[in-house]
């Protein structure tokens, strides 16, 4: 085989993979947030020197979900029950978060595990409104 054609096979497998990944990373995007539940962009750390994770937040009927903005899983990384999930109150950040404008700190608690979470003004509304509702058919029968 002659240089040019090895260069060539090189490139052509180059260009196969960064398809491949950039479909895999539209695939899982699409996976999860697949059946109509939202999701919005944020960011996670696990202490209050940590490093912020991009990722993304999920809201279910009855759970909060975290998946990481890259990764191979399907599953979220952490996951809390509505009931269980206690969010603070929110603090503008001074940390510049790439891909988030002007967000804001939230401690949030669940169970066991407590972290912080970066969320633009109107995501963390939206996750502040899902908590204080109700769930669906949750005392349905209250007049």
């Amino acid at each position: 085989m002659t240089p040019l054609v090895v260069t060539e096979l090189v490139l052509a497998l180059v260009v196969i993979v960064a398809v491949g990944a950039l479909t895999f990373v539209w695939a899982r995007r699409r996976f999860i947030s697949g059946d109509g539940r939202p999701v919005m962009l944020c960011a996670r750390r696990d202490g209050p020197t940590g490093r912020w994770r991009l990722g993304l937040a999920r809201l279910g009927s009855e759970r909060f979900e975290w998946f990481s903005i890259v990764g191979p899983s399907l599953r979220p990384e952490v996951s809390w029950q509505r009931g269980e999930l206690d969010l603070g109150s929110a603090e503008p950040l001074t940390d510049p978060i790439p891909g988030l404008a002007d967000p804001v700190g939230v401690s949030v608690r669940g169970g066991t595990i407590a972290c912080e979470f970066a969320f633009a003004p109107a995501a963390y509304t939206a996750i502040r409104a899902w908590l204080e509702s109700s769930p669906p058919g949750y005392n349905v029968n209250v007049a």
